[in-house]
């Protein structure tokens, strides 16, 4: 008997491999079923700062922020992450190849970041995958007010901007500050400050002890460090590119995303008209390396050369710039053509 014939998606599929890493301890087999996040996070012990702090109780980074000088510049945010409902492909349709995505499922339980109101006070929004922006210019003092409503710890860390070591939002065993190890229905306030050096597109995510599968489910989300003053671009994009694999969905397929979705028509379609002034914000959050390939489009990168398709890997992000004037319906997309045919594509409409 003949086996069935494998399809376009399904030979791409082949190419995944299984994941081995460590989580506070504990080695994980990514080809071993969908992971338990949460009865993971049982078998965490809590560090000793951090069980001093409950101990005395409050927030230990606000006692930080009391203690700054007033009168600067400040950014203020309030985020929670919580357990979100996902859908990756909502249409259930990959509009690049004009057929139906045979997956048949793409929902599951993810993880997002949501922001809120001051102090808690209502959401103004739901979760989402990615978080919401972060933005600020040179000169800010930027605060989070974090809390946890996962049943796993969890943190916020970010990248580019300049923080001390009690902000860093990482797990670090032992040595762990609160910021490293966010409990469930506890808050903890970042404080980061927006220095001189620190301008750049960056990006922030869990960092706890069961880094990286939190970060895998949805906690992840972009931050934009501006030069003071600096003029706002008439359209911008925030694009992150990321990967959803079987271990953390519990779905059959792995779907290569941008802001959490796969395939054109469920991915981000961006819009702008001719003269405009666009930019275009990337960044990488997963194992892979990617590139962003704007069709009919290319930029100048710091050091004067022309691109139109730029390689990034885990982490990576860059910005840039141009003047609008092509009209037309493009793509952008990675061009590691396994990811492109696994979804990671979008529209880009000209008028």
């Amino acid at each position: 008997m003949m086996p069935d014939p494998i399809d376009r998606r399904g030979f791409f599929a082949l190419s995944g491999g299984a994941l081995l890493c460590t989580l506070a301890g504990q080695e994980v087999a990514t080809d071993e079923g969908q992971i338990d996040v949460e009865g993971l996070a049982r078998g965490v012990r809590v560090p000793p700062k951090v069980s001093a702090a409950e101990w005395r109780g409050g927030d230990p980074g606000a006692r930080v922020l009391a203690g700054l000088p007033s009168g600067g510049s400040t950014r203020e945010y309030w985020i929670a992450a919580e357990p979100v409902e996902w859908d990756i492909v909502p249409t259930h349709r990959d509009q690049m190849m004009a057929e139906k995505v045979k997956e048949g499922k793409t929902r599951f339980a993810a993880y997002g970041y949501r922001p809120y109101s001051a102090g808690f006070g209502k959401p103004l929004g739901k979760a989402t995958v990615p978080g919401p922006l972060i933005d600020a210019e040179v000169g800010d003092t930027v605060i989070v007010h974090f809390r946890n409503k996962l049943r796993a710890p969890a943190t916020m860390h970010p990248h580019g901007i300049f923080y001390a070591n009690e902000m860093d939002g990482a797990y670090k065993g032992k040595w762990t500050d609160p910021g490293g190890f966010v409990q469930r229905n506890r808050t903890f306030t970042y404080v980061w400050e927006a220095r001189e050096g620190t301008e750049g597109t960056w990006l922030y995510h869990d960092h706890g002890p069961m880094d990286p599968l939190p970060t895998f489910k949805g906690l992840f989300g972009p931050l934009v460090i501006r030069k003071q003053g600096e003029a706002r671009p008439d359209n911008e994009f925030f694009l992150g590119f990321h990967t959803f694999d079987p271990p953390i969905t519990g779905l059959r397929g792995t779907y290569f995303c941008v802001n959490g979705r796969a395939y054109a028509g469920n991915t981000p379609t961006l819009e702008a008209r001719v003269g405009q002034r666009v930019a275009f914000h990337v960044y990488g959050v997963d194992n892979f390396f990617h590139t962003f390939h704007l069709h009919g489009h290319r930029w100048a990168e710091p050091d004067g050369r022309i691109v139109d398709n730029k390689t990034f890997g885990p982490a990576e992000s860059f910005r840039f710039e141009l003047v609008e004037d092509n009209p037309g319906r493009w793509f952008y997309h990675c061009h590691v053509f396994q990811h492109l045919h696994q979804g990671m594509n979008g529209w880009y409409l000209v008028s």
